[in-house]
């Protein structure tokens, strides 16, 4: 999914591929920078915060490249590039930047979570209780961390610099699609009900 971003002076809308990685500007479509691209199949979100868009993908292989948008031209090879990581992502699943930390996840839920400024690691292997599998993606509310495996349930992860997990919630049935939140509201769409939690 395309994400703008405020850089510097400007508006730069960012796209991320297996072959480039670019930044546009998203009134005329002038590309503006470019860098090589994750690799790998780019379906996870792009975030940004702290001064960087970071872009990541989990399949074949797992990859985190985080860019200092705002330059101009060709920045691979340039410091541009901030830093990179080559563990932890998912095949679908979008990590999520809350605070100063970047909270990174497997497809069987295994959470990492780095430095979101330098790309150092703060803990590996955080583990939910249950074991599963995960599309939905990683979102943040207040000062937790929410995951929600393909068999609907959902477990609270305390953010921060260690793992802890606070709480697991279940909806008792198949869920793919990532939590959204209104206001008040958790809304968390399962495969035959649509759930609105306060």
């Amino acid at each position: 999914t395309p994400l703008v971003v405020e850089a510097g002076s400007r508006k730069e809308l960012l796209a991320t591929g297996a072959e480039m990685i670019a930044g546009y500007d998203p009134r005329t479509g002038k590309e503006l920078w470019r860098t090589k691209g994750l690799g790998n199949h780019p379906i996870p979100s792009t975030v940004a915060g702290h001064g960087l868009a970071i872009f990541s993908s989990g399949y074949p292989r797992k990859r985190v490249i985080a860019v200092r948008p705002g330059r101009d031209g060709e920045l691979t090879g340039t410091d541009a590039i901030a830093w990179t990581y080559d563990k932890g992502t998912a095949y679908v699943a979008s990590p999520v930047l809350h605070g100063e930390y970047l909270y990174l996840m497997t497809d069987g839920g295994i959470l990492t979570c780095l430095d979101a400024k330098t790309g150092s690691l703060v803990y590996e292997g955080g583990r939910p209780p249950v074991p599963g599998s995960y599309r939905s993606s990683l979102v943040a509310f207040g000062d937790k961390i929410l995951q929600t495996s393909e068999d609907g349930d959902t477990f609270v992860i305390k953010a921060g610099p260690q793992h802890e997990v606070l709480a697991q919630n279940s909806v008792g049935e198949p869920v793919w699609a990532s939590l959204a939140f209104a206001k008040n509201t958790i809304y968390i769409r399962g495969s035959e009900h649509l759930f609105a939690i306060r």
